[in-house]
């Protein structure tokens, strides 16, 4: 052994001792190769050979143009959320007041400032802003026609649509195009397909808890929210489910049957063809929220209840919101038997999706860099919410309990005793840190004693100092242990 191999390797087993003890814990980046070469004194060949070796031995993973970060480990966690009823008991359907109330939540996490743990969006450095910008100017060069089309003629831009069918070709389903409608993000695809199944007043079966702005949007529309409880592992409790249909008619189920927001469960694969066969025997439509299907954690990617053979009883709704930027406005809907209804009221209510920012997006899928980016962004996103829900079982109180989350990047924690996080929503904001109150994930206000949590961004020593502010926070009330 030469004195440089001798050199790389004591370095590396000098860091894989920091990341075994939690010096570095799982999701932080780690200095710059400069900043490791200056204080280890040792040269920058030698510190990059260092980071090679803890790669292969699966302590670190680089992440294009950012750095490289400690890879999650695979032993499972404690204290898992068991926030879930263990009753399958329905509360009637209720009516919302909580869009003001979710306003002034969403305006004060986004402050100059503030940690970003409360909207979920992702860090802009993990997504493709780059490569975006250069399918933009491709589009701009060479398709000037775009910006004379009619908003109202037609929605869709055949470049994009045909490369949807492709992606969704490869998950097992053969969609036709006129079955797509391309909209302003994956908010107006939920909102076109609940306009198209449900009326004034109706019913509308959903995740408890589910997505705040979903509920916003039903009580816009007029309908009211049954909810069927759900757990952290499987999602929605299907007894549950089948109990409120035989009492109460529905107009739809909507449901998110991949990474969940905010549990991030993943439905099993028996699980969603129950759901299917029940919305055959009880009939009524299934609106699939898909925006967080690309970023699944396990192995193998879980098949869209579109892909079932009860698919045309589905609107499936997405995004590229929360995998290649939140700013793109980029959404669809796979209507089945509904597509035609769809595709009228998109006309009527807001004409065409942006044709310029359709062509950039089908010219970037074209490109075949989408898959290869995701694999990283889901191995991040990974990384990252297991650093979260170490620095949250380090830091709050004893008995918090989260979820374990199998996709996206957002981390479900319940909270010990009588605490209302929602009382102390601006507490947490004067100490320059934020997240989303769990009673606004639910139409009746459960879960007063939850928050959600936006990993979405890189875990660092910020991150870490934002949570112990949490922390205290939530130590600091006298129910904490009641």
């Amino acid at each position: 052994m030469n004195a440089t191999s001798r050199k790389y390797e004591t370095l590396a087993l000098n860091l894989q001792a920091l990341i075994e003890h939690n010096h570095f814990a799982a999701g932080y980046k780690l200095p710059s190769i400069r900043k490791l070469s200056e204080q280890w004194h040792y040269s920058i060949d030698t510190v990059q050979k260092a980071l090679n070796l803890l790669e292969d031995r699966g302590y670190v993973q680089p992440v294009a143009k950012s750095g490289y970060y400690v890879q999650a480990r695979s032993t499972p966690l404690a204290n898992t959320c068991t926030q879930a009823p263990d009753s399958i008991a329905l509360e009637p359907p209720v009516n919302l007041e909580v869009a003001n109330q979710i306003a002034n939540f969403l305006k004060s996490s986004t402050r100059e400032g503030v940690a970003p743990l409360g909207v979920a969006f992702p860090a802009h450095e993990l997504l493709p802003i780059a490569t975006l910008r250069r399918s933009y100017a491709t589009v701009n060069r060479t398709r000037p026609d775009l910006l004379t089309l009619g908003s109202h003629v037609e929605p869709n831009q055949p470049e994009l649509v045909q490369q949807l069918q492709q992606r969704f070709e490869l998950m097992g389903m053969k969609l036709k195009r006129d079955e797509l409608v391309i909209t302003d993000g994956c908010t107006e695809a939920l909102g076109l397909a609940l306009q198209t199944v449900a009326r004034h007043n109706d019913v509308v079966a959903v995740e408890s808890p589910g997505y705040y702005l979903l509920l916003q949007m039903i009580e816009s529309l007029g309908l009211r929210a049954l909810e069927i409880p759900s757990s952290p592992e499987h999602g929605m409790s299907l007894e549950a489910l089948e109990i409120a249909v035989k009492q109460t008619r529905i107009a739809a189920c909507i449901v998110c049957p991949t990474a969940s927001n905010p549990m991030g469960s993943v439905m099993p694969d028996t699980h969603r063809k129950k759901l299917l066969d029940l919305a055959e025997k009880y009939d009524f439509p299934i609106v699939e929220d898909n925006v967080y299907a690309d970023l699944y954690f396990e192995r193998f990617r879980p098949r869209p209840l579109k892909a079932g053979k009860q698919g045309d009883r589905v609107l499936m709704c997405g995004s590229f919101s929360k995998s290649l930027s939140p700013a793109l406005r980029i959404g669809y809907v796979a209507g089945g038997k509904y597509a035609a209804q769809v595709l009228s009221k998109k006309r009527i209510l807001s004409g065409s999706t942006n044709p310029i920012t359709q062509v950039a997006v089908a010219h970037y899928l074209e490109k075949g860099s989408f898959e290869r980016h995701l694999r990283t962004l889901r191995q991040q996103f990974e990384t990252q919410v297991r650093a979260m829900s170490s620095l949250v079982l380090k830091h709050f109180p004893p008995g918090t309990r989260i979820s374990e989350p199998k996709g996206g990047f957002v981390l479900w924690v319940e909270l010990p005793g009588d605490i209302d996080t929602a009382a102390l929503f601006n507490r947490a904001i004067a100490r320059k840190v934020a997240y989303m109150p769990g009673s606004v994930f639910s139409a009746s206000g459960l879960y007063k004693n939850c928050i959600r949590l936006n990993c979405g961004h890189p875990v660092t020593d910020d991150t870490a100092v934002a949570i112990a502010k949490l922390g205290q926070l939530f130590l600091t009330q006298p129910n904490h242990l009641v």
